[in-house]
């Protein structure tokens, strides 16, 4: 089986997503509209901005930390670069991502590093009237509500938007290694 490139996942997620009606006609002005990669973690679907996400990958390996929690999936190597990876809903919900064919690596842009984060599937691109934007969490499960400034509304559906600068700057999900508490037996 070839290899997909990149470029040929996104055209897949666009037309995935024009099939979903998610993207706005060609036609209508895009300057009033937020645009961001929708992506699913267990069952809920969030989206993130664009100008957040870097790249959709397929899981690769990881090299594990030592002494790491469990939802710390270690350092990947992407195309020479080392990037951190993080299994998000391990982290939010205490047990691993079910791994399945969908499951996918999103790589976040922080400052000048790029950080990465094991979801369920990348749903594609979606776009949204800027005056659309709501505040609240939209109904989120309480591990996901301080990852969530806002939500868009269509159709019925509603999509929470992940802010990734939330997560970063949450004590716990930067605390990647376990604190060991020494013994009265153990000496300095």
């Amino acid at each position: 089986m070839a290899a997909v490139s990149p470029l040929e996942q996104l055209r897949e997620l666009e037309s995935k997503a024009l099939a979903r009606k998610a993207l706005v006609p060609a036609g209508q002005a895009r300057a009033q509209e937020w645009r961001g990669v929708g992506f699913r973690v267990g069952h809920v679907e969030l989206v993130a901005g664009m100008d957040t996400v870097v790249e959709a990958l397929e899981p690769v390996k990881c090299t594990r930390v030592p002494a790491a929690k469990p939802w710390f999936e270690g350092i990947a190597n992407v195309r020479g670069q080392l990037v951190p990876v993080s299994d998000f809903y391990a982290f939010l919900y205490g047990e691993r991502l079910p791994r399945e064919r969908g499951n996918r690596i999103l790589l976040f842009r922080l400052a000048n590093t790029v950080a990465g984060l094991l979801v369920t599937a990348v749903t594609g691109i979606r776009s949204f009237p800027i005056q659309a934007r709501e505040d609240g969490d939209g109904g989120v499960a309480e591990a996901l509500r301080p990852f969530v400034g806002g939500c868009f509304r269509r159709g019925g559906e509603v999509y929470p938007i992940f802010e990734f600068n939330r997560l970063v700057g949450n004590e716990r999900f930067m605390q990647i290694v376990e604190t060991r508490t020494r013994g009265p037996a153990a000496t300095a």
